[in-house]
Formats: C-alpha cells, sequence, structure tokens
C-alpha cells in the first residue's frame, strides 16, 4: 500500500521496487497517488551522485505513470473549484510539478558532467523536453491561482531549451510513451509554454483555462518560434537572459538572441475547430469537456493572439478610496436591501476606474473573490454606495499581492421579488424599471429561462416583462434580458 515503504531503499535505487511503486500508482486515487510520488520525489538522493543514464529512465517511469493522475487531480479541483476542497487537489498538482522540476534540474546538472552522454544522444534531448513540459504543467496549475510561472521554473525550462539549441537535439523528435506514434520536440514544448505565458491567462476562469491548456496542446503542431522576425510575430523572448515573453510593437530590424512566436500559424486552426466542438458529439480531443468552455476560450486566445493587441474601450483614470467585496447573490441581495446586519471590512482599494469598470488592489488573496466570472457586490466607502459588477481579470503574486478588474453590471442594484405565476423567488434588478425599456434582471440559476414572463415586483409597484435573452451567466447567478411591458 502508498505509503508504507519507509524502509524499503529508494526507488530510483531499487527497480523491483519502482515497479511496486508504480503498479500501486496507477491503482490509486489520484490524491493519494500524487501525495505518495510528491513524497517519492522530495526524498531522492541526489541525482548528480548517481548513473544519469538509469536514474533518468527511472524518473521518465515515475512522470508518466503520474500523467494520468494529475489529469484525474484537475478534474477533481474543477468540480470543486468553488469549494474548500479545491485548494487540497491544487496544492497536489502544484507540488508535484514543483519537485518533479527539481529532480530535471539535477538531471539537467548531471547531463553537463557526465561525458559518456553523446550530444546528440536522444536521452539528453528527452531529459531537456520533460524539463519544459514539466514548467507548462506548473504554469497551469499556478494560473489556476492566477500567478505567473516560478521565476525558478521559467529559469529552469529556458536553461533546457538553450542546452537542446547548443547541442542540436532541439528539433529531435521524442516519442514519451511507449506504444504511442505521436512524437514531440523540445522546440516545440517550449513554443506551447510560451503560448501559455501569452494567453492571458488571468482573464479566464479556471474552467477556461483547462479548456485553453487543451486548445494549445491541440493546436501544438502550428505553433513556431523563429529565428527572424517574420510578419505575423506577435511576441518575442530573449533567449540571453530569463525575461518573459513580451508583446511585439514593432518587429526589430535584427534578431540578435531574440526568438519571435507567430501566433497567427495557429489561429486558422483554431478557426476549423470553432465549428466542430459545438457540433453533436463534439470533438474527440475535447471529450469530458464542456463546449461552451472551449468555444470561450477559442474566442479568448483570437483575441490574444490577433494580429492587432486587446485594447481598452475606455481610458482609466487614477483613483482612491476603500473598497468591501461580498460574494454570494443571497449575500449581496440582503447587503443591499439593508436587511444584512453586517458588512464585510474593507480589504480592497480603488487604483483606477473607467466609464465600465474599475480596478482593486489588496495585499490579500481572497479565493472566494478572486475567480474570473464572479458575481460581487462592492461597497464604495468614499460614496456610501453598492455596485454590482463581475470579475473580469485577477492577478496575484506573493511579493504584489492581489490585483482584480471589475466589470460594472450596474451602479444602481435594486432588490426585487419575481414572479412567474407558479412561484416566487428574489432577484436583482441592473435598471430602471420604464415601460417600453429594457430590464436586466440578476437572479439565481434555474428561476426563469427564454420566452418566459415575469411579475416584477419592487416595492409596491407591479410590472410584467418577457425574457428576451440571457445576458450573462457564472457560478452562481444569470443575468436575463427583458422587456418592460
Amino acid at each position: 500500500m502508498l505509503g508504507e515503504k519507509d524502509r524499503e531503499p529508494h526507488p530510483l535505487l531499487d527497480e523491483q521496487v519502482l515497479r511496486r511503486v508504480l503498479t500501486d500508482i496507477s491503482t490509486s486515487a489520484a490524491p493519494a497517488a500524487l501525495g505518495e510520488l510528491i513524497r517519492l520525489l522530495a526524498s531522492m538522493p541526489d541525482v548528480r551522485d548517481m548513473d544519469v543514464r538509469n536514474t533518468a529512465r527511472q524518473v521518465f517511469a515515475l512522470d508518466e505513470a503520474a500523467q494520468a493522475q494529475v489529469r484525474q487531480a484537475a478534474g477533481l479541483y474543477l468540480s470543486n473549484a468553488y469549494s474548500a476542497r479545491s485548494v487540497r487537489y491544487k496544492a497536489l498538482g502544484q507540488d508535484f510539478h514543483a519537485f518533479l522540476g527539481q529532480v530535471y534540474d539535477l538531471l539537467m546538472s548531471g547531463l553537463i558532467g557526465d561525458f559518456t552522454i553523446p550530444r546528440d544522444d536522444p536521452l539528453r534531448a528527452e531529459i531537456l523536453l520533460r524539463t519544459v513540459r514539466t514548467a507548462a504543467g506548473e504554469f497551469k496549475w499556478a494560473a489556476f491561482d492566477y500567478q505567473s510561472l516560478s521565476p525558478e521554473a521559467w529559469r529552469r525550462a529556458m536553461s533546457a531549451y538553450r542546452l537542446a539549441l547548443s547541442a542540436g537535439v532541439a528539433d529531435l523528435p521524442v516519442r514519451l510513451r511507449e506504444g504511442r506514434e505521436s512524437r514531440t520536440t523540445v522546440s516545440r514544448e517550449f513554443a506551447r509554454l510560451v503560448a501559455m505565458q501569452c494567453a492571458g491567462f488571468e482573464q479566464l476562469s479556471p474552467e477556461r483555462i483547462e479548456a485553453a491548456d487543451k486548445l494549445m496542446r491541440f493546436v501544438q503542431h502550428a505553433l513556431r518560434l523563429t529565428g527572424e522576425p517574420l510578419e505575423g510575430s506577435q511576441f518575442s523572448v530573449d533567449l540571453d537572459g530569463f525575461e518573459r515573453p513580451r508583446r511585439l510593437l514593432n518587429l526589430p530590424e535584427a534578431a540578435g538572441t531574440l526568438r519571435f512566436f507567430r501566433p497567427g500559424d495557429a489561429v486558422p486552426v483554431l478557426g476549423d475547430l470553432a465549428g466542430s466542438v459545438l457540433l453533436p458529439g463534439g470533438h474527440a480531443a475535447f471529450a469530458g469537456t464542456n463546449p461552451v468552455e472551449i468555444g470561450a476560450a477559442i474566442a479568448h486566445l483570437n483575441r490574444q493572439w490577433g494580429a492587432r493587441a486587446p485594447m481598452r474601450q475606455y481610458r482609466r483614470h487614477p483613483m482612491r478610496g476603500e473598497v468591501s467585496l461580498s460574494t454570494g447573490l443571497g449575500l449581496i441581495r440582503s447587503l443591499i436591501s439593508g436587511e444584512a446586519q453586517f458588512r464585510p471590512a474593507p480589504a480592497w482599494h480603488l487604483v483606477d476606474a473607467s466609464r465600465d469598470g474599475f480596478c482593486l488592489a489588496s495585499r490579500l488573496f481572497d479565493g472566494e473573490v478572486c475567480r474570473v466570472g464572479t458575481l460581487v457586490g462592492a461597497y464604495l466607502g468614499e460614496w456610501g454606495t453598492w455596485t454590482l459588477a463581475v470579475v473580469r481579470r485577477v492577478q496575484h503574486s506573493e511579493r504584489q499581492g492581489t490585483s482584480i478588474g471589475l466589470q460594472i453590471l450596474t451602479s444602481g442594484p435594486r432588490p426585487a421579488a419575481l414572479d412567474d405565476g407558479s412561484r416566487s423567488w428574489l432577484g436583482v434588478l441592473c435598471d430602471p424599471v420604464v415601460r417600453g425599456r429594457a430590464l436586466r434582471i440578476v437572479c439565481e440559476p434555474g428561476f426563469t429561462g427564454l420566452g418566459g414572463r415575469l411579475f416584477v415586483k419592487q416595492g409596491p409597484r407591479t410590472v410584467k416583462a418577457d425574457v428576451e435573452h440571457l445576458v450573462a451567466r457564472g457560478p452562481g447567478f444569470e443575468v436575463w434580458g427583458c422587456k418592460v411591458r
């Protein structure tokens, strides 16, 4: 059983123990399997004192045995993304990739001093390739927390790519799993890692981050880095340092140590895919993923990788002031109506604001607030007013704290009672109630639908409204566009 091997030799020192561990991992649930893998990776002897070739093969075996469990852990995290249980699954995914990356870092160090391994040996290419692939996995799990790839992981991936280029194995095809025909290269894996950092994950919900990651795997054959600034090159990365990829405003005259990412090659593939994922049965490569999330991720990548950089619609102005945020439509409604006996402490402060939104910052990371797509009630202390908004961007780092961008639904939310003739419930109105005018109504999912008719009661006044279209949807809420009769 897992967890009962403390007295056995480490699997990397005994092939028989390794086979037993691999069997246990494959037959255990993801949390137990990843916990055991983390323990093994954290307790590894210094691989620099071991035979690099044999040790690498054994690490590869542990790596491949973990892939199915990592996918299962991601599924468990996404199905519990808005509950306390998600913290455990997320920590397992993050820690596994962090420890595995450290092991590959040691193997890379061993390559430098092991002169028995030729420069063009496929083993060298596989170590470097898996190093980059592990950094990409680490970044996805960090993105679930709206963090960037750690400097250590980026340095490791960049070093692996540079070593592959110098050894001439960057484009050497490598088969990662026996029995499969598919092969990949260090260049292709590094291009995917660069693409992930240019994808704007801070603007996506966890479900859409997962969908975008699957999309980039699907179009990986079209993701390329070039040594020359060709037409369509939108991003660059400097191999001479460890800076992150940057958007190009103009193509440089000389490339030097720059490599250029041309996402335009992948955009047509995404366009062809957009139609097929929404067809009955969807696409086999995205089985188990909501087609709506795939479609939204495709539209997002098209914007991020387009010929023109995404621009703000309205100019932002610096602002100051304390802000209290609340989540959960029921709590927000009671706060707006004055029924609630308390108001959350002002843990956020204004950074800037525009016509349709504002930016907030805090030293803390509130897991209930910091999720793209979350509905929040914002109490602006300086003005004593409530605003209803949706989180559209989240960025977090241990050093700088948390920054979120909110898109305003209404600056004058009003609670109302709703009735469709068979049942009654409570909602929030985003617009003034005027006969013949449009009216947006926020309510819990499942209470109304397209073509429905509602009686809207606000104070002593009751009006009829026809439900015409869905404006927005998120965890625990829907916004419906209606017309007042």
